[in-house]
């Protein structure tokens, strides 16, 4: 009799250890998130295109333009402004907006690409310069960090890179 309650015990023990070990990753989930969250991590800004500066209704769609991202400590980028056209599926078949990027009133850039027909298909465009504060590129796709036209889900992300020789001013 004591033998068959000490099995029931060990079974039962060990029951309750399993459903322990399964339900622990469920609840330090939360622990864990809350620690990141609170640590103050945040993704750099040469990969998430910096802060939202503003945003420009062109009716059916939007035009995001962010602040000047600046190259970090040991940051092999150009200095560049992120602009973002969004969703996709409202953009005309051919864009071509000028863009003021520094806020002042005046475009600073032309930007100009054709949404090809298959979502798959790189995108190419072209990123005008209208002053000195930033340069132009000619049928560029995702070639660097700072200097970029492609897709990204329901987004058309455009990377224009600043002229060095102006940025500190």
């Amino acid at each position: 009799m004591r033998r068959r309650i000490l099995s029931i015990l060990a079974y039962t023990g060990a029951a309750l250890m399993l459903v322990v070990a399964a339900s622990v990753p469920f609840v330090l989930m939360g622990v864990f998130s809350k620690a990141v969250a609170d640590a103050g991590l945040h993704i750099d800004a040469a990969y998430s295109g910096g802060t939202v500066a503003r945003i420009i209704d062109r009716g059916g769609y939007k035009i995001v333009v962010y602040q000047p991202v600046e190259p970090r400590l040991l940051e092999r980028i150009e200095p560049f402004v992120q602009v973002v056209f969004e969703p996709v599926d409202a953009l005309p078949a051919r864009v071509s907006e000028e863009i003021d990027l520094d806020g002042d009133g005046q475009p600073d850039v032309r930007v100009s690409f054709s949404l090809p027909a298959d979502p798959n298909a790189p995108l190419r465009g072209d990123v005008t310069a209208l002053n000195g504060k930033y340069i132009s590129l000619t049928n560029v796709t995702g070639e660097s960090f700072s200097r970029m036209v492609v897709r990204a889900g329901k987004q058309i992300v455009v990377r224009v890179p600043l002229n060095r020789g102006s940025v500190n001013r």
